[in-house]
């Protein structure tokens, strides 16, 4: 199958010039037709939460989590909090539409906390995570609690002090400063979405920022020069051959996958080196 190689950059950060991680996508698609749009549109756009077969299902699960986590690197910094909001025994909700109606309701404590206090309006990036029971696969129940990131200008006490619903406190609320991790926030945004059996929704508001998508470039790699770097181990991971192919840009991490009908595609994960 004729094919050519894209190139597709994602910039986390509030504008280019701010962002301090990238993501760089090569992959081969098909000679531009339909199919080739279609996996184009697959590796540049946030996936759909919809009933699926079980395959598409882990596919759509993969890419879920892949951009999950550029949207936490793009939008939250070491300035911001990771909140864990869990339930007393009996104020469990008994539906995850309460529960949701919980979370709502501790968002509009925390803006109008924010609004008091002259601060600017928060953003958050949040998940649910809950299952029922079920016997037969041997998965127990597990009750909803969410996973919050969130930036505001309020304390970490003020904020724990939000989940209560008509005054009364909900549960354990937990607001820690974000760790990041060589500039990236990846480990925390895995955890948050770390069962794949589980059912997950997240939940963004209306100020979160997708990374900045550059146009793609085609034609920067050759298919010859796509497979010498899938299959040379020490190429594909040498900090200097992608510091010279992204300036001012230090390897993160590098890897490689093969597909039967495509070939070979490559994923970067690259930040900004400091003082470049």
């Amino acid at each position: 199958m004729k094919t050519y190689q894209r190139e597709r950059r994602y910039l986390c950060g509030r504008n280019p010039r701010q962002a301090q991680y990238q993501e760089v996508e090569i992959y081969p698609l098909p000679s531009r037709d339909g199919r080739g749009r279609e996996l184009d549109r697959q590796n540049s756009t946030p996936p759909a939460f919809r009933g699926t077969p079980p395959a598409q299902a882990a596919h759509n699960a993969k890419v879920a989590r892949r951009w999950f986590h550029r949207l936490a690197v793009t939008n939250f910094t070491q300035a911001d909090t990771h909140t864990t909001l869990t339930y007393a025994a009996d104020l469990r909700p008994e539906t995850s539409e309460q529960a949701w109606r919980d979370f709502r309701n501790f968002m509009r404590h925390i803006r109008d906390r924010c609004r008091a206090a002259g601060l600017d309006k928060p953003e958050c990036l949040a998940v649910m995570e809950w299952q029922e029971a079920d016997p037969d696969a041997g998965q127990k129940a597990v009750v909803p609690h969410f996973h919050v990131l969130l930036r505001c200008g309020l304390s970490r006490d003020e904020i724990e002090a939000c989940w209560h619903r008509k005054g009364v406190h909900l549960g354990r609320a937990n607001a820690d400063r974000l760790q990041l991790d060589k500039g990236s926030l990846e480990a925390l945004a895995n955890y948050m979405m770390k069962h794949p059996n589980r059912k997950h929704r997240y939940y963004r508001s209306r100020g979160i920022r997708n990374p900045v998508m550059p146009p793609p470039r085609d034609g920067r790699y050759t298919r010859r020069q796509v497979e010498r770097l899938a299959t040379d181990s020490a190429l594909l991971h040498s900090p200097e051959y992608w510091a010279r192919r992204y300036p001012g840009w230090e390897l993160n991490e590098a890897s490689a996958n093969y597909n039967d009908f495509l070939g070979w595609s490559i994923s970067l994960k690259l930040r900004r080196r400091k003082g470049g």
